[in-house]
């Protein structure tokens, strides 16, 4: 990320302590242009965080399209552009804590970005990380979208693999019974041939006493 923009961490710690662009006791007044009354308040820790910003990012956007605005005006649509820039720096660099982006932040990004670059802004690197995240968390998405299939899957297993088992078991205790009958039938044969001999040798033993007479 800190090649992508240099003073991220700046921004991170910066931006933790001041979360809203509102002016407070340590604001500073920054004049519109020379011979005007108007100034505008900005807090001292954005101003310094602009700063920052723009030592990693050098800026000297043209302002082209403001040409016919007189030049106090196009002092103060520049802070408001500065404010802009810089909140999208931010709102990029906390894009890595999200795990999803809308098709309408995707837009919204984009429009922005593409805006400030026809006032004149470098948007190069807010370009570059804005895509690097795009990458990173559609390769999240693909990588989350396969987990769930794995685990769906795998589910799916486990569910065909009990019933298995329990068929299994089923078999099993139907095997079990029908060995259990086999080894009845099989004692009851085995006393039918002992009642089967023994009337056998009882017809022989009486022939051989009614001959012996």
């Amino acid at each position: 990320m800190s090649s992508i923009l240099p003073c991220t961490e700046s921004l991170k710690r910066k931006t933790t302590t001041n979360s809203s662009l509102s002016s407070s006791s340590s604001a500073e007044r920054v004049r519109m242009s020379p011979g005007h009354h108007q100034y505008l308040c900005l807090n001292s820790e954005y101003m310094s965080l602009r700063d920052d910003l723009f030592r990693a990012i050098p800026q000297n956007p043209h302002l082209k399209p403001l040409d016919n605005y007189c030049q106090g005006v196009r002092e103060g649509i520049r802070v408001g552009l500065d404010v802009a820039f810089i909140n999208l720096a931010e709102t990029l660099v906390n894009m890595g804590k999200i795990l999803e982006l809308s098709s309408d932040d995707v837009h919204e990004i984009s429009a922005e970005l593409l805006e400030l670059e026809q006032m004149g802004y470098d948007c190069r690197k807010l370009w570059g990380r804005f895509d690097t995240v795009r990458t990173l968390l559609k390769e999240e998405k693909v990588a989350r979208l396969k987990i769930e299939e794995f685990t769906s899957e795998k589910k799916d297993k486990q569910v065909k693999a009990a019933l298995t088992q329990t068929w299994i078991s089923g078999l099993e205790s139907e095997l079990n019974k029908l060995e259990a009958a086999s080894k009845t039938l099989e004692e009851e044969i085995e006393t039918l041939k002992l009642t089967e001999m023994s009337y056998i040798e009882e017809r022989v033993r009486i022939l051989q006493e009614f001959r012996s007479e």
